[in-house]
């Protein structure tokens, strides 16, 4: 009796070692199994970060970027969109200095003056060709406070400044004229504002020419500060060109739609060509295709899901039953006592699933030294714990198979 004793308390450290590494094992294939879904999540997410979708307002063809008449409304809608990110936009006009009789205009007018919301939108103009000398502010938050402003400030380039003798801190009075919108398929005809406006120059930039596709760019304002001054002098304001990046292209189909309920266009090669912003181009094709694909993996792995669950269950069946199997003696003397067969069941389910236990913290401590994903931890937890519950009442509740329910 005593060598069988034995014998049994031997064989049932071996079931409990059994069952704690059979746990470790389940813990670790799950953690593969789900932290291959998170990398291919991860890598949708970076290929959207790493992929921006580049949009560009035209005319009605799509073959117009620029020198186009871009209604206010539309610019406002889009600049406010929460689906729009990066944005972009300039207007262009011409002016002279100081105030001359209309009828001396061609003589006069000779700056060429765009009014930006960042550097970018005048051609290729960086932040770092800028030169800002603004007291008690750095010179990058200076200047990316002045795009941003709506004050009567301008950046003159280094080449106009020498020519006329201007320097920082000077103001200068200008009289613009602008590209009249009276025709879509024409702007060639310059109109005057009808009056003038006084600038406080605030900072210089370096030549355009020969660098960017922006040469002839001699004087630049802040977007919003030119959008007052068509206000002040009662003419409707019109971008010149606009263009942006999607903010989530993980949710394209809805920035599309939202595109279409602010009145943008898909562009058509039959429209007529004119100088009218309606239409929007918007290149995605590359993230489409990639996009695709890692959604097609994340999907077929996701397919997976029922029966990584029916396995888990499976397993925590069998363990359970051969684990019961083997130990009818220990329930008889349970029953002898006056233990009810219910609750003799229920100890040694609990007893089994105490161990499952003890090695899914075992598991947890491994995976986590090389992943130190919690999240994905307590899910993997949850999965194994329920499933594996699951299986362990289904092997001890089968009436007529168990010994404890004879």
């Amino acid at each position: 009796m005593y060598y069988y004793t034995l014998y049994s308390i031997k064989r049932r450290k071996t079931a409990n070692l059994i069952t704690i590494g059979i746990s470790v094992m389940l813990v670790i294939l799950l953690n593969l199994y789900f932290g291959s879904i998170r990398s291919y999540q991860s890598q949708l997410d970076d290929l959207a970060r790493n992929i921006p979708i580049f949009c560009q307002i035209t005319n009605g063809s799509g073959s117009l970027g620029n020198g186009l008449f871009i209604s206010e409304k539309l610019v406002d809608s889009l600049r406010q969109s929460d689906a729009v990110a990066d944005e972009s936009c300039m207007t262009v006009l011409m002016a002279g200095e100081g105030d001359f009789p209309e009828s001396e205009y061609m003589r006069h007018l000779n700056l060429y003056v765009a009014g930006a919301n960042r550097p970018e939108a005048v051609g290729e103009l960086t932040y770092d060709m800028i030169h800002m000398e603004k007291e008690g502010m750095d010179a990058l938050f200076a200047a990316v406070d002045f795009f941003s402003s709506d004050r009567l400030e301008c950046i003159v380039s280094e080449k106009v400044m020498k020519k006329r003798k201007w320097e920082i801190g000077d103001r200068i009075l200008l009289k613009f004229y602008y590209y009249g919108a009276d025709s879509v398929y024409t702007k060639l005809e310059l109109h005057p504002m009808g009056g003038t406006a006084e600038f406080e120059i605030v900072g210089s930039m370096e030549d355009l020419l020969g660098k960017t596709s922006a040469a002839g760019t001699d004087i630049i304002l802040p977007f919003d500060t030119l959008k007052k001054v068509y206000h002040e002098f009662k003419i409707p304001f019109f971008a010149d060109t606009f263009t942006f990046h999607v903010k989530n292209p993980l949710k394209l189909n809805a920035f599309k739609e939202e595109m279409k309920s602010i009145g943008l266009l898909e562009t058509a090669q039959d429209t007529a060509d004119s100088y009218t912003g309606c239409a929007l181009i918007v290149r995605d094709n590359t993230f489409i295709i990639r996009a695709e694909d890692l959604n097609h993996s994340i999907e077929m792995m996701q397919s997976f899901f029922p029966a990584v669950c029916i396995l888990v269950l499976l397993i925590g069946y069998v363990v359970s039953y051969l684990a019961g199997s083997s130990r009818k003696g220990e329930y008889v003397l349970l029953r002898l006592q006056g233990v009810g067969k219910w609750k003799g069941a229920f100890l040694f389910l609990a007893e089994q699933m105490l161990l499952v236990f003890i090695g899914t913290i075992l598991g947890d401590g491994i995976v986590m030294l090389m992943t130190h994903d919690l999240y994905r931890t307590v899910v993997v937890n949850g999965v194994l714990l329920a499933a594996y519950f699951a299986g362990a009442i289904a092997a001890y509740g089968r009436k007529g198979e168990q010994i404890w329910i004879k």
